[in-house]
């Protein structure tokens, strides 16, 4: 069977740093909406659709840029995956600083995320380069989910198709950040994480 909510759900919770605000302070100056999401799209294609599921091949990738490329330490790692195991890299960019990181099995995960001024308002590029990965597939549309951890507020959705093997496989886009409540404008950024993950039972 496909993905369904339940696990949409439980990716979601990766998503929230519970109690804290301080990783969505937006850079000065704050970053080009349209140069991020078309470098965000590059990475993603590169490193996680065309490299990934070879997580050798993903380091690889990310070592051939050369400079701007720094290891997430197991501190870093566990903010953003909390308790599953996997590695990360923080990427400096042409349009700011990317966050990148693969998951382990069983929830095999690729991940590019960025901090945003309001998300993305016309995701045309992330769609086509989606729409194009999933051609073949009988890729069915994951009904968005949505929640509160501490004061940290996610959304998310996507496809998802089973593959030849029995595994379930899925593409995601998630949007993060502080709670309406607390909320300042021209402060506080929300992040994008675009993710393909290979769930294998």
């Amino acid at each position: 069977m496909p993905l369904a909510a339940p696990i949409l759900a439980a990716v979601l919770a990766l998503a929230a740093a519970p109690g804290t605000v301080s990783p969505y302070l937006l850079p000065s100056p704050a970053p080009d909406a349209a140069a991020q999401l078309s470098e965000m799209v590059g990475l993603f294609d590169t490193l996680c659709l065309k490299a990934f599921p070879d997580d050798a091949a993903v380091a690889a990738a990310i070592a051939a840029r050369g400079g701007g490329v720094t290891t997430m330490t197991p501190a870093d790692v566990a903010l953003y995956l909390h308790a599953n195991p996997g590695v990360g890299w923080f990427l400096t960019g042409r349009s700011g600083r990317f966050v990148v990181t693969v998951e382990a099995p069983p929830y095999h995960a690729c991940g590019v995320r960025t901090l945003t001024v309001a998300g993305f308002a016309d995701l045309t590029p992330y769609r086509q380069l989606a729409d194009a990965f999933e051609a073949g597939h009988d890729a069915r549309k994951v009904a968005p989910v949505s929640g509160t951890v501490g004061n940290v507020e996610s959304v998310g959705g996507g496809e998802s198709w089973q593959r030849p093997d029995g595994s379930d496989e899925a593409l995601f886009v998630f949007s993060t950040g502080p709670a309406a409540s607390i909320r300042v404008e021209g402060r506080d950024g929300t992040e994008v994480r675009f993710v393909h993950q290979i769930h294998v039972r």
